[in-house]
């Protein structure tokens, strides 16, 4: 594309609402991030906007999309900063922790990235270990979810459990862990009409579901979003994360020491493919 052809784009790109940085004639990673997310706010499209995603960054890049996950540990977010950065091409935002926590912060950064179209879902901390001698834990913890999460947005992601110190390390109880999180899950189906995916990293699968009679059920139901820290450099993940297939690990968190436009300090940093974002929004 030259670069009178790349300026109409830009130009064309800003008048529809997705802002592709300056109007300059040079593809670069807003006018990347703003041209995909047209291809999938406004199309749908899950072939072509991987395909024009993959033609715009070129066959010597891996066909990644940048975003971030969120806390209150970030406290308030410059969303409009953070969308124009060209580093964050979707989000996920802690909502809720347990039983009873909520995360005050959670509604505000929901709302912000929305407005700058950003697609964005959220997370509740899964906590197993605090309520083993309660049947309906599970059910307890996914209502706090759903009750602080809002209304859900017709380009939202879904939500996620995120399953880690939170689950019950006896090997005894890797099975009531994983009931546990298809419990959590039924109820979010029954409540918001939509699937769960986990978020957990290598040590937590060993330590707390690896001995679990019923592991590969989470393997076929649930999408993947895993850590495993890396240099920015490093192009894909090295670790196996056994049982989920490689198809089925859709978000790689690499970083939790990374730096955006837009959020004081740290934030955790993500990687995934577009078409595997179309393919994790709420209502597909």
């Amino acid at each position: 594309m030259n670069r009178p052809d790349t300026v109409r784009l830009q130009t064309w790109l800003k008048a529809t609402g997705f802002d592709p940085g300056m109007i300059d004639g040079i593809i670069g990673p807003n006018t990347i991030a703003a041209s995909a997310r047209y291809l999938l706010v406004d199309h749908s499209d899950e072939s072509v906007a991987q395909h024009a995603f993959d033609r715009l960054v070129g066959s010597r890049h891996a066909p990644y999309v940048h975003g971030i996950d969120v806390s209150g540990y970030q406290g308030k977010i410059n969303w409009k900063k953070v969308a124009t950065s060209g580093l964050c091409s979707f989000a996920i935002v802690k909502v809720t922790e347990g039983s009873t926590h909520r995360q005050r912060s959670a509604q505000r950064n929901l709302d912000g990235a929305r407005a700058w179209r950003i697609p964005v879902g959220g997370y509740h901390y899964a906590h197993p270990n605090t309520g083993r001698k309660n049947p309906k834990d599970a059910q307890r913890e996914a209502e706090n979810f759903v009750s602080h999460y809002g209304t859900p947005q017709p380009d939202d992601l879904i939500p996620w459990i995120d399953a880690e110190s939170g689950l019950i390390k006896s090997s005894a109880y890797h099975s009531f862990n994983v009931d546990w999180i298809l419990q959590f899950a039924e109820t979010i189906k029954k409540e918001m009409g939509c699937g769960v995916g986990i978020y957990t990293a290598r040590w937590a699968i060993q330590s707390r579901l690896s001995k679990a009679d019923n592991l590969d059920e989470l393997a076929k139901k649930f999408p993947l979003w895993f850590a495993e820290y890396r240099s920015e450099k490093t192009e894909n993940p090295r670790k196996k994360m056994a049982p989920w297939e490689q198809g089925s690990q859709m978000i790689w968190q690499w970083t939790g020491h990374g730096r955006v436009p837009g959020i004081k300090g740290d934030c955790d940093r993500n990687k995934a493919t577009m078409a595997d974002i179309v393919k994790l929004r709420m209502f597909t």
